[in-house]
Formats: structure tokens, sequence, C-alpha cells
């Protein structure tokens, strides 16, 4: 088992500083500073916005006055489901960090359309901010690895038995990735935790009210507002057949960005605990991008599978990734860094299940990229 779950800790320092991530961010700054381009309040992005604004409108509209059919309103829900995630990949994910605006209070507005994925925006940004961008592919402290034990995602996580199946019935974890969300939500605001090693910040009053109103208006849209117009037993199914497909598109996103075949899985070394490594060196080796050339796909998830750049630059909005990639990778060509990256989203999904295969042998049989300095 992970040497954090033994021993927890609140913070781990990188003990390295060899020069990489000022390199790269003078660099970034200069491209910037030389086409004259902003890193936030980009117009290209306020369309974006819009366009996926509509399509969650839209299809919630046709849900509840189109008087269709109940397997066309099914197909209606996987529909809003997509709409749904897109809003969390392209408005949610960049204002919580900071790179949807200049403004931090356009940030906290936008902030709230994570309750719309049924999550509270306050303990994402703890969980995923600082967490797992901090500690990436780190067990223990990125609780992006952490399926409540259904799921082996690190090599460093005990194992049992059945994760020898685990690249079979993944799928259906990852379904329930959005009931996940409200469950951990519930248990940090109750208890201040996600568990024995991960505490969450207090919440405050105001903290408190946007989590209930977040929660109503998450229940109000997915379940409540539906039983109003359409068949009760179509709108508990529709529910049921929005959230689950929320919770596999995020993590049929999210989760081919680290835990692949040629990610590294760092384990903290010595007493006190560290991490032998600069940071950012340590963010590239952990992370994989794939289908860069695609376009469609880069629109649709935020530019989230130019993962590396986003975890190098989170705070710089998404659409500005493809034209710094090129940047990062000579730098890391230059540092002896490897730049991972699968040519397609097939090549990148073929090495997830792979990855979860591998994972799921006995840790004897384990392959994947163990590293601990």
């Amino acid at each position: 088992m992970a040497i954090l779950k033994h021993s927890p800790v609140k913070a781990l320092p990188f003990t390295k500083q060899l020069g990489f991530r000022r390199t790269i961010n003078q660099r970034v700054e200069q491209y910037f500073k030389e086409n004259n381009l902003r890193m936030r309040d980009v117009p290209q992005m306020y369309f974006k916005s819009i366009i996926v604004a509509l399509w969650y409108l839209a299809t919630f509209l046709l849900i509840i006055f189109g008087g269709f059919p109940w397997y066309l309103n099914f197909v209606l829900y996987v529909v809003f489901a997509f709409s749904i995630a897109g809003i969390g990949f392209n408005i949610m994910h960049d204002a919580n960090h900071g790179g949807y605006s200049a403004n931090p209070k356009v940030n906290k507005i936008l902030s709230l359309t994570m309750e719309l994925l049924g999550s509270s925006s306050m303990q994402w940004r703890h969980k995923h901010n600082v967490l797992h961008h901090t500690y990436t592919n780190v067990a223990g402290m990125d609780e992006d690895l952490e399926t409540q034990g259904l799921l082996r995602l690190s090599p460093h996580d005990e194992w049992k038995p059945m994760f020898r199946w685990q690249h079979f019935y993944m799928p259906f974890v990852y379904m329930l990735t959005g009931f996940g969300f409200i469950n951990r939500d519930f248990r940090v605001y109750f208890t201040g935790r996600s568990s024995e090693w991960h505490e969450y910040p207090k919440m405050s009053a105001g903290d408190k009210v946007i989590f209930w109103l977040g929660k109503l208006v998450f229940l109000s849209m997915n379940l409540l507002i539906p039983l109003l117009f359409i068949p009760w037993w179509q709108a508990v199914a529709g529910f049921f057949i929005s959230v689950f497909s929320v919770g596999l598109i995020l993590a049929a996103i999210f989760q081919l960005a680290h835990v692949m075949d040629v990610a590294t899985f760092p384990e903290p070394t010595g007493d006190p605990l560290k991490i032998e490594n600069e940071w950012a060196i340590h963010e590239v080796e952990t992370t994989v991008n794939y289908s860069p050339a695609n376009k469609l796909l880069s629109w649709y998830a935020g530019g989230l599978n130019f993962q590396i750049e986003h975890h190098l630059f989170p705070q710089m909005s998404h659409v500005h990734y493809p034209r710094v990639a090129h940047i990062v990778r000579q730098t890391c060509a230059e540092f002896g860094v490897k730049y991972q990256v699968c040519s397609t989203y097939w090549d990148a999904l073929k090495s997830h299940v792979h990855a979860l295969q591998n994972l799921g042998r006995p840790p004897l049989q384990t392959t994947l990229g163990v590293v601990a300095k």
C-alpha cells in the first residue's frame, strides 16, 4: 500500500530546482508578448461558452416540452449528459483554475457551473487544483487515483484479486463518477474529510449556502422539473441515464491523461517524506497528451487532451494549449524530459486499458512506471 496511506502528510516538498519551470515560463510569456495575446478573457472562449450553454438549455427544454416518445427522450438524456460534461470541460474547469478571466469575480461566478455536475465547486478546487495538480499520480495524495477500492489505479496501492478483471468492469465504475462526486461532497461536508488521509479546508457559512443551493439546482434540473412535465418513470430513468453518462464521459477524458502505460507513479522517499524532482518535471512525467491533431476533440474536451500544457499552465485559457505545445515539447527535449503523447484517442484508450490490465496483476508482475528516487 502507498506509504502516505500509512503515514498521512498534508504536504510534500519537491526538492530539486533544475531551471525547467523557469525556462518554460519565460518562453511562454515571451510568446504571448510577441504575438500580442491575452492568457485569459479570450473572445473565442466567450463564443464557445455560449454554444455549450445553449446546447445544455436546448436539450433540457426538448426533454420537458418536446413530447417525444420515451426512447427518444432517453437519447436526449444522453445528449444532455454530453452538454453537462461539455460545460464542465469548457467553462467550469477553466474558471475553477482562474484561467477563464483575469477578473476573479467572473471566475468565481462561472466556477459555480460545477454544481450542474452535482459536485461542490469549493470542494472540487481542493481535490483537483491542490491535490491532483500538485501531487499528480502520487498515491495517498492525488485523490483522482481513489475509487473507493473498486479499481487499482496506482502500482503503490494494495492489490486485490478482483483487480485482475478491472480492465473489463472499469466502464461500470466510471459510470458511478457522478454519484461518487455527490457521495464525497456530503462526506466532506459532515466530516471535513473524504477519507482518513484526505482532510479538506473548513467550509464558511457562505460555502455551506452555496453547497445546498448547488445540490438543489442539480436535483431540480436533473429530476424535479422533469417530473412535472414527463412521466415519472421517464424522469427517474433519465436521471440515472444522465448521471451515469456524465461520469463515463468525464472519465473518458480525464483518466486517459494519467493512468497510462508510459506515465510514471512516483513515491515519496526519506524522513521527512519528499519527492526528489522538480515539480514541473514531475508534472510532465506523470502526464500524457493524446490526439493533438483532433480539433473536434480538443474543442469539446476543453483542451484537456493537451494535459501536459494544462498542468504546467492551469491558469491559462485552454484555447491556447495547442499554440504553446511546441514550446513545451522543445523545452522538454532540451532538458531531457520525456514529452509523452498518444497520436490518436484510440491509442490513448488502448494504453489506458492496458495500464489497468497491468495494474490488475499481482504487484510483482506490475511493470508500470514506478519511480522512487
